[in-house]
């Protein structure tokens, strides 16, 4: 009994996977919000021995591992509870090695779980529970349909202290009707410890002419506007490159309140050569505050082990210091200039070429 997905494959726990589970689940602050922590890889025997031999028994714990099938490393595992007298309900919780997060490994290997249940097992309904300050969990679960169905205050004793928990649940009803909606695609949200990275929508309108009509945002990006009206350009050209496989772009906000920050993406993808262009902007409150600096590797990756690209571009205007020193902090590297070849207010300008090599591939 196996799951595959495109870069996973997840199958039932066994004695003989405890060390790699050893290495991701002694994690104490990584897994801070998880009820069991090992002490030493005898406490994981001790756990794999304790779980279902048979899955889908009822009343009972069930409890896959993910390999990623490039390092055929186990990056991550999933427990499913079995419950109810009909036993056509189920609890299930993702847990991730750190160095495999950001990656959008938990999404791929929940929703693949998710699909298993409702399909092979006929399930009803699924729940799982979420400590209310665990926001990545929380944005994993929101963004792929389930719903929040209670807040229970000092409800559960973990790691010596009361905590709250969240009830997270979706249907099957609600599940296929998703599905049914979206076929074939779902936007990869990121995260990293700061930040929310999500889809452009409507609502980020305002925001988006803010930043793209301010004098020190434009004074080196090659677009501006200067209306509402006009702006819904840029968040149909958004929409675009995702409908047309020539790009995607992020808009940046924190977590928690979801404040808008700027945008990062990529542009002017070509399949065939495997490249893709990169850019980004900053509401100028933003900036100084580091966030390129954790935000720009997390898309890298996504472009890289995602999207399958070999090189990632940046083309800068010979002037903007500021850009020029930002990609050669994050090991983009300098290849030339492009000398006096645009046109921009009535002058010409020069373009400055970096680079970032998948040296993996």
């Amino acid at each position: 009994m196996k799951i595959e997905t495109n870069r996973l494959l997840i199958r039932p726990i066994s004695p003989a996977d405890k060390e790699m589970i050893f290495e991701y689940r002694s994690d104490k602050e990584t897994n801070k919000y998880q009820g069991w922590i090992p002490e030493t890889i005898d406490d994981v025997e001790t756990f794999i021995g304790k779980v279902a031999k048979k899955i889908n028994e009822p009343e009972s714990c069930f409890q896959f591992i993910i390999i990623e099938k490039k390092s055929e490393k186990i990056i991550g595992d999933i427990e499913i509870h079995f419950w109810g007298e009909e036993n056509l309900q189920a609890e299930i919780n993702c847990t991730l090695n750190i160095l495999f997060q950001s990656k959008g490994y938990a999404t791929e290997a929940v929703e693949s779980v998710i699909d298993y249940l409702f399909n092979d097992f006929k399930k009803h309904r699924i729940t799982t529970s979420i400590d209310p300050k665990n926001t990545n969990s929380i944005n994993l679960v929101e963004r792929i349909g389930f719903r929040k169905e209670a807040h229970f205050v000092d409800s559960l004793f973990i790691n010596g202290k009361w905590v709250d928990k969240i009830i997270y649940a979706i249907t099957e009803r609600d599940w296929k009707k998703r599905k049914e909606s979206s076929p074939g695609y779902e936007f990869p949200t990121l995260t990293t410890d700061r930040f929310l990275l999500r889809q452009f929508n409507s609502s980020d309108l305002e925001n988006v002419f803010k930043g793209l009509s301010h004098p020190d945002v434009i004074k080196y990006y090659g677009i501006s506007f200067d209306s509402l009206e006009a702006t819904k350009e840029q968040i149909t050209w958004f929409r675009d490159l995702e409908k047309n496989g020539t790009g995607i772009w992020w808009a940046i906000c924190t977590k928690g309140e979801l404040t808008f920050l700027g945008a990062v993406g990529f542009n002017d993808l070509e399949k065939e050569n495997r490249k893709a262009e990169i850019g980004f902007w900053l509401l100028p409150k933003n900036w100084g505050k580091g966030i390129m600096k954790e935000v720009m590797p997390v898309i890298c990756n996504y472009g890289f082990n995602s999207l399958g690209l070999h090189r990632i571009e940046g083309f800068v205007e010979s002037e903007n210091k500021n850009c020029k020193n930002g990609l050669k902090k994050l090991d983009f590297d300098f290849e030339g200039t492009m000398r006096d070849c645009e046109v921009k207010n009535g002058k010409y300008v020069s373009i400055d070429i970096y680079s970032a090599i998948n040296k993996e591939k």
